[in-house]
């Protein structure tokens, strides 16, 4: 390989790992909004290593068709100290908001749907119990 192929795969695979800080940070977010069992956190885990790992098959696949070298793993992790030390707390705290506002939004667009589907049955119910109590 040239020199230059190889400073491009560290370039990519730097890349990867800012990519991979950003999906940590966005897995942090869902996880301090969202209160979950045991089991859910367990799929979320699995989850995550699983979209980590294709995404970093694919980027070695991309940079250099899996030949790994040294400067493979340098690239990530200094992608990802990278990423942790730079803007990782704003977009941590923004994506913590976006999922807040999102959650907010569906669970009122929830009880917006089900409140009224909720009334007509309580009303048919009662008026069904008023009938059954005339006989």
């Amino acid at each position: 390989m040239y020199p230059s192929e190889e400073i491009y795969i560290l370039f990519v695979t730097v890349y990867g790992g800012i990519l991979m800080g950003i999906i940590y940070d966005f897995y942090r977010g869902l996880r301090c909004n969202i209160n979950n069992n045991k089991v859910i956190r367990c799929v979320e885990d699995i989850l995550f290593w699983v979209i980590i790992t294709i995404i970093s098959f694919l980027i070695l696949h991309r940079a250099n068709s899996y030949d790994l070298r040294y400067y493979n793993f340098t690239g990530f992790i200094v992608g990802v100290v990278i990423y942790f030390n730079t803007v990782s707390k704003y977009i941590l705290s923004f994506l913590c908001r976006l999922i807040k506002t999102i959650i907010s939004v569906i669970t009122n667009l929830y009880y917006l749907i089900i409140y009224p589907i909720h009334f007509a049955f309580d009303v048919i119910m009662y008026i069904g119990f008023k009938q059954f109590r005339k006989r």
